[in-house]
């Protein structure tokens, strides 16, 4: 150690002679004394010390580090349901659409069999049969082009649902009619003598037949056709304005 202070002794002296020679005295840090440093191991052990924020000159981060995505650690949950995966976003209204369509068809397709087993008078077209069931197939195209995304079953829905809208005008019209003659003498089926249980209109011989034959029908039954005759006809009336809408979308 007294080598070392002599050796910083004469480098200091040195330097100040160098200073005031070229001019310009400018202070210069004395000798500093030698510092000794002691590294004490309480382990007795030969690993490495632990590196330290302070001792590598960082700061510690103020937030914890960002969690990563879902896709990276996770995978997403299986869909089991057939109706949520479509070749393309847009195909999820068309289904939709299609699901709609089909379940207005079921309607005027079961009130149709219904009118023409138990009311066939009241349903002498049978309109609502053969409509509920082309609007039926329709809806069934395109759903399957919808899930699918066949050009070829693009093409059979259009075509389906141009010929739909003209479909949806001859069953809507035929429903017209028949739920307008119902009671009158212009209806095609119901005689004047057959639908007994209703007077469209005030006519005393129709009145004095009714009563002198009132013991021969049975106007529970007259009343019930009646009933289910204008239900289906309006039904169908109203059915074939959606389909033809939907149509036109579609």
């Amino acid at each position: 150690m007294g080598n070392e202070y002599y050796n910083n002794k004469f480098a200091y002296q040195n330097q100040k002679n160098n200073k005031m020679v070229y001019g310009g005295y400018q202070p210069v840090p004395g000798p500093t004394a030698p510092s000794l440093e002691i590294n004490i191991n309480q382990n007795h052990g030969g690993a490495s010390p632990v590196p330290s924020y302070a001792s590598a000159g960082r700061r510690p981060p103020n937030h914890p580090p960002p969690i990563p995505p879902v896709s990276e650690y996770a995978q997403p949950a299986y869909n089991p349901m057939w109706f949520d995966r479509f070749p393309r976003r847009e195909n999820r209204g068309m289904f939709r659409l299609a699901l709609v369509e089909a379940m207005l068809a079921l309607v005027v397709l079961g009130g149709g069999i219904w009118c023409a087993r138990d009311t066939s008078d009241y349903c002498p077209w049978h309109s609502a049969i053969w409509t509920g069931a082309f609007f039926l197939i329709n809806a069934i195209i395109g759903s399957a082009a919808a899930k699918i995304g066949s050009i070829n079953l693009y093409m059979a829905h259009l075509v389906m649902s141009l010929v739909c809208v003209g479909m949806c005008l001859i069953g809507g019209g035929l429903s017209t009619r028949n739920w307008i003659t119902v009671g009158t003498y212009g209806h095609p089926k119901i005689e004047r003598g057959a639908a007994f249980c209703l007077l469209g209109e005030h006519d005393p011989s129709r009145i004095s037949y009714i009563f002198s034959h009132m013991d021969k029908y049975d106007f529970r039954s007259c009343l019930f056709q009646l009933k289910v005759g204008i239900a289906v006809n309006s039904i169908q009336i109203v059915v074939s304005a959606l389909q033809g809408k939907f149509c036109i979308k579609a």
